[in-house]
């Protein structure tokens, strides 16, 4: 087992199925392809949903600083995945980045991991597209069907609405990518239109008092925000998954990656900078923010275009969701570690049919019948941890040695452990009570005696301190290393600094989500490593 736990797949024989075409993956996407990919991924949730739920809830009018602390933890794990991405340009993302680094084993989790990120990911959305479809639809004097949107069966509620979505997308994305693009390029001008014309138009309705209390839920409130809404920036990973279908991947792959991250951070920080300043924060709409923050001031022509914003931004959102998952999918049955059926492409469309028409139905039926508030805790949660691991994994390639090539991995995975605990002593708040699955616990009291120095609690010192001895000497090791692999394609700057500052600020986010987001984590994966002992360990090629 610890053999197949380590062993990685060689970056050699990654760039020759790369090269060779043996996917049977056509390449068609240009730089223009990927940010658009990247934009229309990115913009919508985070805008259109989120903002509302975490302004009300979590930060205040600080979401505009929320926005900003998630958006650097993902610029710096952005450049961990442009060089992967370019270092690496076939299907699979972070699964494939771990197999060439870390391991099978840690590729597999990741993998499991991403599944959950963009299935449910997209049947998220799919929830919150609802809510603007019927604030469009408004606009004109006209209504959603009930039974669209709330089909009563017995004691289940079924929103029908947005598993049509699911299922309309997923038969676009059976037919082609290049269909598919073009079609998202499209949404995404319209929806950059809409985005732009609500930070204009709402201008002269922002008042500066709405602004006061600025953090009304205390500093931490912006990073409970950040987690929050980090679930907003999961489009840019969406760009590495479709690196196989890429005319240049060297050249456009950074591009897409970086240059759609950077706008939708302006822009998210431009909106909610807005939209808090045009309600107090306790009023803001949860389920459709922006069209109601313009209803309410009688701005009913901003409030049609919203509403289409909205409508359009969701839809390609989830349309980059479901494009995605299935190139995971297909990334792991090409090297055996889950069943062949997911590597079937279409003769004809050239596509991962199969695994595309799983991952809808998978959506369809979560979108349906899952309420939205519990889908998105996962999704952010699986983010940040495919983050973590994408920055290791930069670490890892990058001080990996033939003569032994597990020691940068126990370093990284030492420093990864240290990093955790140091972040969530500094994340929680031991004063505090917190729910598991709806049941109320609270730590011991004398962990949440301040002592010193007030503020400080006894709790927070021994996870700080133990996680900063854990981490201390892999750190070191780390900058004084040479590093060994260096790629002659785009790099990662600033290596061990970036990763490691990128590893710490995605834990120190992850460490503000709840406690059943975490228990959901663990218990999905858990259930991974199973099939992965039944089904993976012996089917692996790369074993063979």
């Amino acid at each position: 087992m610890k053999q197949g736990m380590f062993r990685t797949k060689p970056v050699e024989h990654i760039l020759g199925e790369a090269a060779e075409h043996q996917g049977g993956l056509k390449r068609v996407l240009t730089a223009v392809d990927l940010t658009a990919i990247g934009v229309g991924a990115i913009i919508g949730a985070g805008i259109f949903v989120l903002t509302g739920t975490a302004a009300r809830d979590a930060a205040g009018p600080a979401i505009m600083l929320s926005y900003v602390f998630a958006g650097i933890g993902c610029i710096l794990a952005a450049l961990c995945y442009a060089e992967f991405a370019t270092r690496l340009p076939i299907s699979g993302s972070a699964y494939t980045y771990a197999y060439a680094s870390v391991g099978e084993v840690f590729a597999w989790i990741i993998g499991w991991d991403l599944i959950l990120e963009y299935t449910i990911g997209s049947s998220t959305v799919a929830v919150g597209w609802t809510h603007y479809l019927s604030e469009f639809l408004k606009g004109f004097g006209l209504a959603v069907p009930e039974f669209l949107l709330a089909l009563h069966i017995g004691g289940l509620t079924i929103n029908v609405a947005a598993a049509l979505l699911v299922v309309l997308l997923t038969v676009l994305l059976c037919v082609g990518i290049k269909e598919s693009s073009r079609f998202n390029a499209l949404m995404v001008i319209i929806k950059l239109a809409v985005v732009l014309f609500v930070i204009f138009a709402g201008i002269p309705w922002v008042k500066p008092d709405n602004w006061n209390p600025f953090f009304p839920y205390g500093f931490g409130g912006i990073f409970q925000g950040a987690a929050l809404i980090f679930f907003a920036y999961i489009g840019f990973d969406a760009v590495s998954t479709a690196a196989e279908e890429v005319k240049n991947p060297q050249r456009d792959l950074p591009i897409g990656i970086i240059t759609s991250l950077v706008v939708c951070t302006l822009l998210y920080v431009a909106v909610s900078a807005v939209i808090t300043g045009m309600v107090p924060y306790k009023l803001i709409d949860a389920g459709a923010p922006l069209a109601a923050a313009f209803g309410s001031v009688g701005n009913t022509l901003a409030q049609k275009l919203i509403g289409l914003g909205g409508f359009v931004g969701l839809t390609t959102v989830v349309l980059i969701l479901l494009m995605s998952q299935p190139r995971i999918w297909f990334a792991m049955a090409r090297d055996g570690l889950m069943f062949p059926w997911f590597s079937k492409v279409h003769p004809r469309f050239r596509t991962p049919f199969n695994a595309s028409i799983l991952t809808g139905v998978i959506a369809a039926v979560m979108a349906a019948a899952v309420p939205m508030s519990d889908l998105h805790h996962m999704v952010s949660i699986g983010t940040l941890f495919a983050f973590v691991v994408v920055s290791a994994s930069v670490l890892i390639m990058r001080y990996k040695t033939e003569e032994n090539p597990s020691e940068s991995v126990f370093t990284v995975l030492k420093l990864a452990l240290g990093l955790g605990l140091l972040c969530f002593g500094l994340a929680y708040d031991f004063s505090k009570s917190f729910s598991v699955f709806g049941f109320p616990v609270s730590m011991p009291e004398f962990l949440a005696t301040s002592v010193l120095v007030p503020g400080i609690q006894i709790g927070k010192l021994i996870p700080v301190g133990v996680g900063a001895i854990i981490a201390a000497k892999p750190m070191i090791q780390l900058f004084l290393w040479k590093q060994v692999n260096v790629p002659s394609t785009f790099r990662c700057p600033w290596v061990p600094l970036i990763p490691v500052i990128a590893m710490g600020a995605n834990m120190y986010m992850m460490a503000y989500l709840n406690v059943d987001a975490w228990l959901r984590l663990v218990g999905w994966l858990l259930f991974g490593l199973a099939i992965y002992a039944w089904y993976g360990v012996k089917h692996s090629k790369l074993a063979k």
